[in-house]
């Protein structure tokens, strides 16, 4: 049998084209979900599979599909798991049907298209289109493609536009164009009809509000006589998103909802916030005389003036609950912040006058009974959670001082400044070994190419750079993170020391002050505190910092 020489063999390797491992994706929007059009997801798929088998040397890795997701972001979960296996090497080509499958986005798309798949080293098909990346199975192209994108870009704010002109049509026709009605009600033929067994339970609701009982005591009561809260009664109803609500109670919140909803007057009320179907995004609530109402567009479950009724009650109650937090200038400065210790409810606020004397008080919310959790954290006056608070603020405070003292006296130190060039210098010798790798891994394709190295020894070359150049990304990104926290901490921009020092000549705590400060505040049965501060990963690196060099100062900070 004739020997083929090495140097043959290389030449013949050099006339194959490298192996590519591909991953196929589909996608299918929302308007175009459950149909059977030429783009259906088993139609992309199919045809994609016969396109394949039509290239030598290509491999199906994975297939990737996104199933009613919008082209016009990247927030798709099937995209996001072919980039994760892109950028960890286990494929290095990426095939569509056609750019509109691909994205609808011309700004993005040019990003993907341009930059993050070059770098990536991964190929991109676009069959219907006859783009390929390689030039290789399609004549290079680049204006049409970007003309193509903008297109699509077009084409998605277009339908958009349609779409809403359509529901704006249907509104103004009283229908609903939502996914689900109020409680009480049920849709057919998007309008709203009466659910009778729930809508018993609406009428009950409004006549204990209009006899003087709370939402949190209307909520218990419900709660007490097992009555299916909203969430817990439209599973029971064979609504899927809510099948497994069985658990869910009656909440104060859910009982307002109801209270104040026009729908129960029979007023159908739409286009409460600005949105696009293209960018999927809301884009802020409206004012509400500017809300889409059309009156008694259905059957009313409450009498309007009884309707009415409670509304001014809701506005009495409104002014009275104003009144308890406080006066002017005498706020609740840790709203949002102190929270119940055991249950982690937030801790309310409320005046309590006696003999003329007013104080305010905390108490915790899940007392009124609306939470499955209890516990015996019981009412303390708001003053003396200010003054623990403060007290240990200003101890954090009186830290920060004694830090930024020790740093300047660390600035001028020669020491710092040579371990500043050591860092710098780890730094930048982790930078140049992974350029290096880099390098390396993109000359060995066209070692291969030129007969210089086997496939064989191609591939394991290549293996062995991408594992180096992994774990040189990683060393880097650690030795880059504790330079930069380095110069932070010796420039005297740490989070932690310059938020405390803004505030080392405060005399009382702020509503300013605790925000910028505190994270958390947790109280517990025994009128005991913790505190959970902000910037803490930052206190803890130059607490660190401090302890390590602050010796080689002749110094060290207490605490």
């Amino acid at each position: 049998m004739a020997r083929t020489s090495r140097k043959q063999g290389k030449a013949a390797d050099r006339l194959k084209p490298p192996a590519v491992e591909a991953g196929l994706y589909v996608r299918l929007s929302d308007e175009d979900n459950g149909g059977r059009s030429a783009d259906g997801i088993d139609n992309q798929l199919e045809f994609l599979l016969e396109f394949v088998k039509q290239l030598e040397k290509m491999k199906v890795v994975e297939t990737y599909m996104d199933n009613g997701q919008t082209g016009t972001d990247f927030e798709r979960p099937g995209w996001e798991r072919m980039m994760e296996d892109a950028k960890c090497g286990r494929i290095n080509c990426i095939i569509v049907k056609d750019l509109s499958r691909f994205a609808r986005n011309y700004l993005e798309a040019g990003d993907y298209l341009e930059i993050i798949f070059p770098f990536l080293g991964i190929r991109f098909i676009a069959v219907n289109d006859r783009f390929d990346s390689a030039g290789e199975i399609f004549p290079p192209k680049e204006l049409i493609t970007e003309f193509k994108n903008l297109a699509n870009d077009y084409y998605s704010k277009d339908i958009s536009n349609k779409i809403m002109s359509a529901f704006r049509v249907k509104k103004e026709q009283g229908q609903f164009i939502g996914g689900k009605a109020p409680y009480g009600y049920r849709l057919k033929d998007n309008h709203y009809v009466i659910d009778e067994a729930a809508a018993e339970v609406v009428r009950r609701i409004f006549e204990m509000k209009a006899d003087g009982i709370s939402a949190y005591k209307i909520a218990r009561i419900l709660n007490q006589e097992g009555v299916p809260s909203p969430s817990r009664y439209a599973g029971e109803q064979g609504v899927k998103k809510y099948k497994d609500c069985s658990h869910i109670l009656w909440q104060p919140e859910a009982v307002s909802r109801i209270l104040y909803n026009r729908a129960y007057a029979g007023d159908l009320v739409q286009g409460k916030y600005n949105c696009s179907i293209y960018s999927r995004e809301k884009q802020g609530k409206k004012e509400e005389d500017a809300w889409e109402v059309i009156e008694n567009a259905h059957p009313a479950i409450i009498d309007r003036d009884a309707f009415q009724k409670i509304q001014e009650i809701r506005e009495k109650n409104r002014k009275v609950w104003k009144d308890r937090q406080g006066r002017p200038g005498y706020g609740n400065v840790l709203e949002g912040i102190l929270v119940c210790g055991i249950c982690h409810h937030a801790m309310w606020r409320n005046k309590e006058v006696e003999n003329g004397n007013v104080r305010y008080y905390f108490y915790c919310g899940s007392a009124y009974g609306h939470s499955q959790v209890k516990c015996n954290t019981s009412s303390i006056v708001d003053h003396r959670i200010f003054d623990m608070v403060l007290k240990q603020i200003k101890l954090q405070i009186d830290l920060a001082v004694e830090a930024d003292s020790l740093l300047e006296r660390m600035k001028k130190s020669d020491c710092q400044l040579a371990a500043y060039r050591m860092k710098k210098k780890e730094a930048e010798q982790a930078r140049d070994e992974l350029q290096r790798y880099v390098y390396l891994k993109t000359s060995i394709y066209e070692d291969m190419k030129q007969g210089i190295l086997t496939k064989d020894e191609y591939l394991t070359a290549k293996g062995r750079y991408t594992k180096k150049i992994s774990e040189l990304e990683t060393e880097l990104k650690i030795k880059q993170a504790e330079l930069d926290h380095f110069k932070q901490c010796m420039s005297g921009e740490n989070r932690w020391l310059k938020a405390f020092l803004n505030f080392q000549d405060a005399k009382e705590l702020t509503r300013d002050m605790a925000v910028s400060l505190l994270e958390k505040v947790e109280v517990y049965e025994d009128k005991r505190i913790h505190i959970r501060f902000r910037f803490r990963n930052e206190y803890e690196y130059l607490m660190n910092q401090l302890a390590e060099r602050g010796g080689d100062c002749g110094r060290e900070i207490s605490g």
